[in-house]
């Protein structure tokens, strides 16, 4: 399968909360668009045997994996066990937007 699309112009923000959008779904991974503006944030989660991979694409956001803490800002891109409860928000004074992969874990 091949697909091509620009994150770019999916992008929006929403006064009344976080914007998401599933860009991409397999049978072993989903990618999905995260859009925040200032002092937004998703309410902490976890995706059972999976592997989550953040790449920030504009402003920061910061991601709270169990006990620790990422700041990402544009061209970052960090993996965390997506077992482990995170809870990603924008807590900049500019509009955020990142995109979240997650992958089944082998043997899964």
């Amino acid at each position: 399968m091949n697909l091509h699309k620009s994150a770019a112009s999916m992008i929006e923000f929403r006064d009344e909360g976080p914007f998401t959008h599933k860009v991409l779904e397999t049978d072993r991974s989903t990618v999905t668009l995260v859009c925040l503006k200032p002092g937004q944030a998703l309410t902490p989660f976890t995706h059972r045997r999976r592997e989550a991979i953040v790449y920030c694409l504009q402003g920061g956001v910061r991601v709270t994996p169990g006990a620790g803490e990422s700041e990402l800002t544009a061209g970052d891109i960090a993996y965390y066990d997506g077992s482990v409860k995170a809870g990603p928000g924008n807590y900049s004074d500019e509009n955020a937007a990142f995109l979240v992969t997650l992958v089944r874990k082998k043997g899964d």
